[in-house]
């Protein structure tokens, strides 16, 4: 019988002035018609109707990297996004806390915190955690999630003492004059001794938490979305839920480098495919090369404005040495996988770039130039560097948010020029790339109609208008997050833009991001996300 989708203005995104009124589904939950509604009708006689009430309609939106995983945050961390001081951090954990009841077998978790932000312009230290407990383990994570704090009592539990060497990629915070640890730790090296102590105090539960988890994506429209970073014992956990028949929505795990890559895959190899099963699948192997731009840890040619400490010559530093990301990305490329790596400085693109075209070179795989591999966030890729993503067929996946959210600390830490071209969606169009856009979450909710905004206006809190020539239409924006995003999954045959043949997910707008004035873009809200063909969000139900 199938279903009829009609009284909507219909935005296939074929192209720019493509419109339709009527998507007829079949019961495979794939797409048998665009078009007019008569002939909707005439073809699916006996179909149920379904009224969008003058609704605008898109395809479902595809986020291209986010940690589906790590919106666990939003349910179990105490949100300091808003804290402005030291002392609303404190306040805020010790709230948290008393509401939940946690006690010394417990754990105090809070993410979101911005040294940007707060008005001592600095990360908070461990002082600011004792305050809340010296019997809980407390930590927090900074926005960007590449760095965090820790109190003594999260310390202990961790072995982490003040003659323990800071790991490879990784760096502990140490009083001035003391050498006693501060707290702080920047980056995954540093930061996974304290989640090896935390994660099992938090009493995971997904099979109940797993319809909040996807209500954050779902929320937003998106029908397909990642799990960026995949830990072994994640991966198990996501297969589980999928053969639980517990997934509405396309998910894509890629697991990280640091642990027994092909060991996970093994583990589950009928998720190891381009085929979904329950809903997921494996879609290559992750790496990341640096850290954060706002947390002056990207790894840069060129020097910050001023680094940590009033530093005047700071670059950063790069997470892998050239042999071992070259090693990596030959073994994706070797096993038939697509890579993609995280990568926010031009010095870590730079080494993305050099290591993969000398993986790929080394490589017997037949199938090595299909492969798509991905650089992730793209914060401040040069021209050049867009231009041989072109030559070698590497897809940029740009965190357009960084525009609004952090766009005036990247004029602070680069100046007008650099800080002025960050997420330079209009370079990566110029190249003739199917970039992509994505959030990260959860540093940022899964807003891909606020990164479009983002990439459309080029504007940041403050009002400053970053640099125009780096704006794209909102078409182009659009596209990004739906065609591009499937196309970057190599799944461009069924999903990303309204077409017979094609699955049946489609977002329910209440404005037509098309026809709207771009800066209205990310006012849209979603009416309704549809997933082959079955509505599985409604914001009136919400």
């Amino acid at each position: 019988m199938g279903k009829l989708f009609h009284n909507a203005t219909f935005i296939p995104l074929t192209d720019e002035d493509a419109r339709a009124e009527a998507v007829l589904v079949g019961d495979d939950g794939r797409i048998a018609y665009v078009g007019t509604v008569e002939e909707a009708r005439a073809l699916g006689e006996g179909a149920e109707e379904v009224d969008l009430g003058g609704a605008a309609v898109v395809p479902g939106l595809i986020d291209p990297h986010s940690h589906f995983t790590g919106s666990l945050q939003y349910l179990l961390f105490a949100d300091l996004s808003a804290c402005t001081s030291f002392a609303e951090i404190t306040e805020t954990l010790r709230e948290f806390a008393a509401k939940r009841h946690i006690g010394p077998d417990g754990v105090i978790m809070g993410n979101g915190y911005d040294q940007n932000n707060l008005v001592e312009q600095r990360h908070p230290d461990k002082s600011v955690l004792n305050a809340v407990s010296t019997d809980i383990p407390v930590l927090i994570t900074h926005v960007s999630n590449h760095m965090g704090v820790a109190n003594d009592r999260l310390l202990e539990l961790a072995g982490i003492t003040p003659t323990t060497p800071d790991p490879e990629g990784g760096r502990y915070g140490r009083m001035d004059g003391t050498g006693d640890l501060d707290g702080y730790a920047e980056e995954p090296a540093a930061m996974n001794p304290f989640y090896a102590v935390t994660t099992p105090r938090l009493g995971l539960d997904f099979n109940a938490m797993i319809g909040d988890m996807q209500r954050i994506y779902l929320e937003h429209g998106v029908t397909t979305c990642q799990d960026g970073a995949t830990a072994p014992d994640m991966a198990a956990v996501m297969a589980g839920l999928a053969k639980a028949g517990l997934l509405k929505m396309d998910i894509v795990a890629y697991p990280m480098w640091g642990t027994d890559v092909m060991a996970t895959l093994a583990a589950n190899p009928e998720f190891d495919s381009q085929d979904y099963h329950g809903h997921f699948r494996f879609g290559g192997l992750k790496m990341f090369l640096d850290g954060s731009p706002q947390g002056l840890t990207a790894w840069m040619t060129e020097p910050y404005v001023e680094g940590p400490d009033g530093e005047r010559d700071w670059v950063a530093y790069g997470t892998m040495t050239d042999d071992d990301a070259t090693a990596f990305a030959k073994a994706a490329i070797d096993s038939n996988h697509q890579l993609l790596c995280h990568t926010n400085g031009d010095a870590a693109a730079d080494q993305l770039l050099r290591v993969y075209e000398a993986a790929r070179d080394a490589s017997d795989n037949p199938n090595k130039m299909g492969l798509r591999p991905v650089m992730i966030h793209c914060q401040t890729a040069r021209t050049d560097q867009y231009e041989k993503m072109a030559e070698i067929g590497m897809i940029p996946s740009i965190f357009s948010s960084h525009i609004w959210y952090w766009g005036d600390a990247h004029l602070r830490n680069f100046g007008p020029a650099r800080g002025g071209r960050v997420s330079a969606c209009g370079d990566a169009a110029r190249a003739g790339l199917p970039f992509t856009l994505h959030t990260d979450t959860p540093v940022l909710r899964p807003n891909l109609l606020e990164a479009a905004w983002c990439a459309v206006n080029r504007v940041t809190k403050a009002g400053a208008q970053l640099d125009e020539d780096q704006k794209v239409t909102p078409y182009q924006a659009m596209r990004a997050i739906t065609f591009n995003g499937a196309y970057q999954y190599g799944e461009e045959a069924d999903k990303g833009t309204l077409e017979a043949g094609k699955l049946a997910d489609l977002v329910v707008l209440d404005r037509n991001p098309l026809a709207v004035d771009p800066r209205e873009i990310r006012d849209i809200k979603v009416l309704a996300t549809i997933k082959e063909g079955e509505v599985i969000y409604r914001r009136d139900e919400a």
